[in-house]
């Protein structure tokens, strides 16, 4: 099912939250909304789902326009960022619930919603919680049985609101990699709201960068990360370090492409050690530059030679191996 946004822009009475939004998304993706808080990309999964109505502009759904259609009659599943699971429900009655609630003449048979449940449950990895109470549930095993209920009805869309964000950081990072493989098995155009990089870039298909109500760019996890399409997105995407090159010019570079040294080489630059930082495999070093307030990070690795014996105060020489050289703002 591919979703067609075209031109949209809503506005909150003096605030514009989008502005010409035009977006395609293909059937089976799942595509990352990726941005700041108050950017826009929560308006933007609600007026998909016909939960907001767009000042202009319009939403199809595989051809269709849908605009004028009521939340109910889009066919989207959602999952919000806090469960909502009922709870005075059991799991399997939880899963059931949209299934049960369909006009008498488009509801299953108990028999066949039983069969369904127990597939969801199987395909979500929590079959044997059936007969449980969501508070009887961890944090993680709930938003999979919220998942399960947003798929029972066979939604042509799945619609996920910072789906993990209410949960410990561990449990973030099995989830989102169980999700991507979930999403390989059922194939559902899914769009996933998130302010966390690494989220979308471990599980999106595509990410759109979104800022202050307009997209910043559009591409594949390694096209926003390696080419960056703006200051903006450069910085968002990951830790970055901000060079200045006379006047005119600065560099942009991320921590791991930095080069360090003991000794001044050709092409290094100075930098006075102000925190030394073992982070397991790796080790961050913050060096102060004459000339400039931004502190420089470098990661190299825990057993690096330039390492050896460094305390704060010294100075070593670094020099970034890549990055992208921009002009001052």
């Amino acid at each position: 099912m591919s979703i067609e946004i075209t031109n949209v822009s809503k506005n909150f009475n003096a605030f514009k939250a989008l502005n010409q939004i035009n977006l395609n998304i293909q059937s089976g993706e799942l595509v990352a909304l990726l941005g700041p808080s108050g950017c826009g990309k929560t308006t933007l999964l609600r007026i998909i789902a016909g939960l907001e109505t767009p000042d202009t502009g319009s939403i199809q759904f595989h051809g269709e326009d849908v605009s004028e259609h009521d939340v109910r009659d889009r066919n989207v599943g959602f999952v919000f960022q806090h469960y909502a699971l009922f709870r005075h429900m059991t799991v399997f009655d939880n899963v059931a619930f949209g299934l049960r609630m369909k006009p008498k003449r488009e509801r299953p048979s108990e028999t066949v919603i039983a069969q369904k449940v127990h597939e969801l449950l199987g395909l979500v990895q929590l079959d044997w919680l059936a007969d449980r109470y969501p508070e009887q549930l961890s944090g993680g095993q709930r938003q999979r049985i919220a998942l399960a209920r947003a798929l029972a009805v066979e939604p042509r869309v799945l619609l996920l609101d910072e789906p993990f964000g209410a949960l410990d950081a561990k449990v973030r990072k099995e989830l989102r990699r169980w999700l991507a493989r979930l999403h390989e098995d059922v194939h559902l155009t899914s769009v996933f709201v998130t302010h966390d990089q690494e989220e979308a870039m471990e599980v999106a298909d595509r990410i759109v960068v979104m800022n202050k109500g307009v997209i910043e760019q559009i591409g594949s996890p390694a096209e926003v990360y390696e080419n960056p399409a703006s200051d903006f997105v450069y910085h968002f995407l990951g830790d970055a370090n901000r060079l200045y090159i006379g006047q005119d010019h600065h560099v942009l570079f991320r921590p791991h492409e930095v080069h360090l040294s003991r000794h001044a080489e050709e092409g290094h630059q100075a930098g006075e050690v102000r925190d030394i930082r073992p982070l397991g495999a790796i080790t961050r070093v913050t060096l102060k530059v004459e000339g400039q307030a931004d502190l420089i990070e470098a990661e190299v690795a825990k057993d690096h030679m330039s390492l050896d014996d460094l305390v704060r105060g010294e100075t070593l020489y670094f020099k970034p191996k890549g990055g992208q050289a921009l002009s001052n703002p």
